[in-house]
C-alpha cells in the first residue's frame, strides 16, 4: 500500500529530475559551442559561385571610306580637246568593309568609284576594288587570295603617301595595275622583321576578268633601317601570247623622319615585240624623286616630285586625269602646298606639268607643253 500511495509523488520528482537534466545538458552544449567558435578562427564567406565564361568575341567589323578629287584648270595642253578646260571630278570614292573571323585570318571587299578620268561624261559606276581572304601563320607569315594590291605599287605608294595628289610612277604610266587577282606570300625574313619579302603569282587582268592562259609574277626584296632608310627591289614578269612579254625591274629607296620623307626611285621596262612582229622591243626607263616637308605635321606639308621619263611613252595618252603624248621623251613635274582643316579632311593647291624632249620622230613639230593647276580636296572616316 504504502508504495501504491506514493506513486504520484514519484512520478512528479522523476519528471523534476528529468526537466533538470535536460536543461543542464542543453546549457552545456551552448556553452561548449561559444567556446569552440570562440576559438575557432573566423569562418571564410561563403564562396561565390564561378562567373559564367563569357562567349568569345564578336568578329570584328570596320567599315571606312575615302574620298578625293579637284578642281582642275587646263592652263595649256598639247591636245586642243584639253587646252583650257576646268571643272570639278572626283578621282576615287572608296568604300571598305574589313572583316576578321579571328586574329589569324581576314577579309575585305572595297568598292571603287570616280569620274571618267577622259572627260567623256556618263554618271559614276562603282566596281569591286579589293576583295581578298589574308591568312596570317607562324607568327607574322602572310597568305593572301583575291583581288588585291600589287606589291611594286602598294610599297610605293605607302612611301609616297600622297596617293590624292598623284600616283606613282609605274601606276601613273601604266606600267603595272594596283590591283590583280592573285595568291601572295609574304612576310619577315628575320624575327625583328627589318627585312621582308613578296611574291605574287596573278592573271595580270586588274580588277577585269581574265580572258587568257598568260599570268604574271612579281617579288620584292624589303629592307627598312631603323634609322628610317628603306631600301628594296621589285622584279616582275607579265607573260603574253605570242611571247609579247613585258619584264620589270625597279629599285628604290627612301628616307621618313618625323618631319618629313624622301625618295629615290628607277625602274626599266621591256616590251617584247613578240613572235610575229618585225619591230624591236620597246623600252622605258624612268628616274623619280619626291620630297615632303612637314613644317607643322598634321597641320601643313610642302611636297614635289620630278619624274624623269627617258622614252616616248607609248600607252601615256590613254592616262586618265592627265593625257600625255606618246611621241617624245619628257619630264613630269608636280608641287603643291596641303592644308589640314581636319587630321582627316586635306585642301591642297597644286600644280603638274609635262615638259616635252625632242620628238622620236624627226619629222614631227616640237610638242607644247602641259600645265594644270588643280586644288585638291581629300576627306576620310
Amino acid at each position: 500500500m504504502h508504495l501504491f500511495t506514493t506513486w504520484p509523488g514519484t512520478i512528479r520528482i522523476g519528471r523534476t529530475v528529468i526537466v533538470a537534466v535536460g536543461v543542464t545538458v542543453c546549457a552545456s552544449q551552448a556553452r561548449a559551442q561559444v567556446v569552440s567558435e570562440q576559438r575557432a578562427p573566423a569562418a571564410s564567406p561563403p564562396a561565390q559561385a564561378a562567373a559564367p565564361r563569357l562567349a568569345a568575341s564578336p568578329p570584328a567589323d570596320t567599315f571606312s571610306a575615302l574620298v578625293f578629287g579637284d578642281y582642275y584648270y587646263f592652263v595649256q595642253h598639247h591636245d586642243p580637246n584639253w587646252d583650257g578646260e576646268q571643272g570639278f571630278w572626283f578621282r576615287r570614292i572608296y568604300l571598305t568593309w574589313d572583316h576578321a573571323f579571328s586574329p589569324t585570318l581576314a577579309t575585305r571587299v572595297r568598292l571603287e568609284a570616280n569620274s571618267n578620268g577622259q572627260r567623256q561624261g556618263g554618271s559614276i559606276t562603282p566596281y569591286f576594288k579589293d576583295a581578298f581572304l589574308r591568312w596570317t601563320y607562324a607568327g607574322r607569315q602572310q597568305v593572301t587570295l583575291g583581288i588585291q594590291p600589287t606589291p611594286i605599287i602598294e610599297s610605293a605608294d605607302a612611301l609616297w603617301g600622297l596617293r590624292h595628289i598623284e600616283k606613282t610612277p609605274l601606276d601613273l604610266y601604266q606600267w603595272d595595275s594596283s590591283r590583280d587577282f592573285a595568291v601572295t606570300a609574304s612576310g619577315p625574313l628575320n624575327r625583328v622583321g627589318s627585312a621582308t619579302y613578296v611574291f605574287q603569282f596573278g592573271n595580270e587582268s586588274g580588277t577585269d576578268a581574265e580572258v587568257d592562259s598568260t599570268k604574271a609574277t612579281r617579288s620584292a626584296l624589303r629592307y627598312d633601317a631603323a634609322s628610317g632608310l628603306m631600301f628594296q627591289g621589285n622584279f616582275s614578269r607579265f607573260r603574253h601570247l605570242e611571247h609579247e612579254d613585258w619584264l620589270t625591274v625597279e629599285a628604290k629607296a627612301g628616307y621618313r623622319h618625323a618631319r618629313g620623307r624622301a625618295g629615290l626611285e628607277y625602274a626599266y621596262q621591256r616590251r617584247q615585240a613578240g613572235d610575229a612582229s618585225a619591230t624591236p622591243d620597246v623600252i622605258q626607263r624612268v628616274v623619280s624623286m619626291f620630297g615632303v616637308l612637314d613644317p607643322k605635321p598634321q597641320k601643313i606639308s610642302v611636297f614635289a616630285r620630278l619624274d624623269f621619263y627617258q622614252d616616248p611613252c607609248p600607252q601615256c595618252a590613254g592616262l586618265n586625269y592627265l593625257p600625255i603624248d606618246p611621241g617624245a621623251p619628257f619630264t613630269f613635274g608636280l608641287a603643291g602646298v596641303e592644308f589640314y582643316i581636319h587630321p582627316s579632311v586635306r585642301l591642297s593647291p597644286n600644280v603638274e606639268w609635262v615638259a616635252y624632249g625632242p620628238p622620236a620622230s624627226a619629222v614631227a613639230a616640237p610638242l607644247k607643253n602641259d600645265v594644270v593647276f588643280r586644288t585638291t580636296f581629300f576627306w576620310s572616316w
